[in-house]
């Protein structure tokens, strides 16, 4: 269909002019006519596309990231663990019908001999793990939780008040990013006293601040505290120090000693970064391997013959987060190896911000912000375009010396384009024969 109508507007061309052409300006019309041409045309082709939540850029600070988000309003990172044991008398038998043994009643002479245990609580923070060093961060609260407990089950009315339990001397230290360990020394003074081992007791240690140990970025948190176990010398005067827990148990007719610690940590994310950098994998999929440019070109014409004259890779970023973005990117084979660098050190500008209505201090994103950045590619970068199947992007995050508030709702938009500008020349015969 297209030949006829070319060959037609020909025809009309030719009649009109062959009364006023010589006859030798007629004879080029007696030639083949083929329409012949060059354009510049642009191809914006979509290869990468996604949206990041916060859960998914806490999820890049480590591959081993465990800690559990809450449904705060403001992202709260959370980590949990505990501690408990029980320890079971020798004889492991009820004491009901055991021998009765008279406490002395001699009260001045009553001492109480101790043994003490090291009790120990360790929590993995991997928040931080990925975090090159040499960023800074700085967060409002690290508020640590720690519970303690224990009680005890036997004979009570043999022992009474004849036996007490006390926590203290509590330590927190941390390992730091490099895993040297080290004291933190804004514990408040914890002591807690159990007067009665069957009453049992509870002692929460709330929301003590540790954010001052942050810019260490600490990999695991240390709890530390002795349980201090007395035995009143009227039920027995031996050295309980060196003596195992079943053997004292069993020796004043206590069934089982159980003893609890949960440590837990919270991070709110009111946040102030400073140039921080974590790395971010974007799955390129196949979008790039199907990218055939003979193929593209064939579906237009077979008379078509192109050169790619320049190329380039965009990246649309959409930021919903409060933080301002440095971003460095290169193309990765499917065995992590650098194929394609693209970009170094370009600012993404951090989403439009606004005061946190409840802390004015504080600000949050208002509304998303959108940057575009382009990168050339080579001869050589277009033909390993085959083999691209990452964009691994590394961000420096900063959030300008403002605390942020960094919410669920919160969120980073991306999509990748080929951009290509091929010359394409045109050479598409109308007839073979002429038209005359």
């Amino acid at each position: 269909m297209r030949k006829i109508m070319l060959f037609a507007a020909a025809l009309f061309i030719a009649g009109a002019m062959t009364s006023c052409l010589r006859g030798d300006d007629l004879e080029m019309f007696r030639h083949p006519i083929h329409v012949t041409g060059t354009v510049n045309p642009q191809y914006g082709i979509p290869v990468a596309s996604g949206e990041l939540n916060i859960n998914d850029l806490l999820s890049s600070f480590s591959s081993d990231y465990s800690g559990m988000i809450t449904d705060d309003e403001i992202i709260t990172v959370t980590y949990d663990t505990s501690l408990s044991d029980t320890i079971r008398a020798l004889s492991n038998v009820s004491f009901k019908n055991s021998r009765k043994i008279k406490p002395r009643i001699d009260q001045a002479k009553e001492m109480w001999l101790t043994k003490d245990t090291t009790l120990m609580d360790t929590i993995d923070i991997d928040f931080f793990n990925d975090v090159d060093y040499a960023g800074q961060i700085d967060i409002d609260h690290i508020w640590l939780t720690l519970k303690v407990g224990a009680y005890g089950k036997g004979a009570r009315d043999f022992i009474g008040n004849n036996v007490r339990a006390r926590f203290l001397d509590l330590q927190i230290s941390y390992e730091d990013h490099n895993g040297v360990l080290r004291n933190f020394g804004g514990m408040p003074s914890a002591y807690a006293e159990i007067n009665n081992i069957f009453d049992g007791f509870n002692k929460h240690f709330d929301s003590v601040d540790i954010a001052d140990i942050v810019n260490d970025m600490p990999r695991r948190i240390i709890t530390a505290y002795t349980f201090r176990f007395q035995v009143s010398s009227s039920l027995m005067t031996s050295n309980i120090m060196s003596m195992p827990y079943a053997q004292i148990l069993d020796s004043i007719q206590m069934t089982e000693l159980i003893y609890s610690a949960d440590l837990h940590i919270s991070l709110p994310l009111s946040v102030e970064f400073h140039n921080m950098k974590y790395n971010f994998p974007v799955d390129l999929g196949d979008g790039l391997s199907s990218v055939n440019l003979d193929s593209i070109v064939a579906s237009i014409s077979s008379d078509i013959n192109f050169d790619i004259d320049s190329a380039r890779f965009r990246l649309t970023l959409l930021n919903g987060i409060p933080l301002t973005l440095s971003l460095t990117a290169t193309m990765q084979d499917a065995y992590g190896n650098n194929l394609i660098r693209l970009f170094n050190n370009k600012t993404i500008a951090a989403a439009e911000l606004a005061p946190n209505p409840s802390n004015p201090s504080q600000w949050e994103a208002a509304s998303e912000k959108e940057t575009i950045i382009e990168a050339p590619l080579s001869a050589v970068d277009i033909d390993n375009l085959k083999n691209a199947k990452t964009l691994m992007i590394t961000f420096k995050v900063d959030s300008q010396s403002k605390h942020v508030c960094i919410r669920r709702s919160d969120s980073l938009k991306l999509k990748g384009f080929l951009i290509l500008s091929p010359s394409l020349g045109v050479d598409i015969p109308v007839t073979n024969n002429g038209i005359l």
